[in-house]
């Protein structure tokens, strides 16, 4: 069998689920189709549906999402909740016009687009999340981890996206050599969020590779069943 472009599923996989997948309806499944034609990159069919079923089931107040992209999966999971409150943090021009765009496009006043680096933006918040979605630079995934578990509500959500970097994590192997550093820095990220005490992970081989953590209610954990 041969694995596909991530080198994480076997490629005959995900032809079958994206053959039989139902696809979106509507003025967002419009965005999302034009968004993949024109080479966007926004979330992967298989990640943007766990997003919407766990927005679903969490029905969460209030959203932080590290990446704005051109803001399909901001609308996404405002969607798919829709009474939360959505801040997201974009620091690339190229996708903060065409974000700006689509909020107004959808009236979306529920979300707030922050523009500049999360690194700098994310220590002066002071009110808790109880989702967190993370798809932004994936050389600052461990800086990004330490204000998320910070930020993150207890029996909160946090997911992260793009999390095996097409495979390397695992192998090691950089396509490119200033790649090693991402990879190195991933390593840590999954290391240590699977090592963090105060959220349950699990690490899931979907398309660039995605964890969901929940964070605990308790924290202490001697006082776990």
């Amino acid at each position: 069998m041969i694995l596909d472009k991530d080198g994480i599923v076997f490629a005959h996989i995900t032809e079958f689920m994206r053959k039989i997948r139902r696809q979106r309806s509507g003025e967002l499944g419009s965005l999302e189709h034009s968004a993949r034609k024109s080479g966007y990159p926004i979330v992967d069919p298989e990640t943007s549906d766990l997003l919407e079923i766990l927005c679903r089931i969490k029905k969460p107040v209030r959203i932080l999402e590290i990446g704005t992209c051109i803001g399909f999966s901001a609308l996404l999971m405002l969607n798919a909740s829709p009474l939360s409150e959505i801040i997201t943090i974009e620091r690339n021009p190229a996708m903060i016009s065409p974000a700006k765009e689509n909020f107004a496009r959808f009236s979306a006043e529920k979300i707030r687009l922050l523009e500049g680096d999360a690194a700098d933006i994310l220590p002066t918040f002071t009110e808790k999340f109880d989702f967190i979605f993370l798809d932004a630079a994936k050389g600052q995934y461990p800086l990004f981890l330490k204000e998320c578990l910070r930020l993150l509500e207890k029996g909160g959500i946090l997911v992260c996206d793009n999390v095996l970097f097409n495979g390397r994590v695992v192998t090691k192997i950089p396509d490119i050599r200033r790649n090693k550093t991402i990879i190195n820095r991933l390593s840590s990220f999954l290391e240590d969020l699977e090592s963090e005490l105060s959220v349950k992970t699990v690490i899931l081989p979907i398309s660039d590779g995605v964890t969901v953590s929940v964070k605990e209610e308790c924290t202490d954990e001697k006082a776990l069943p």
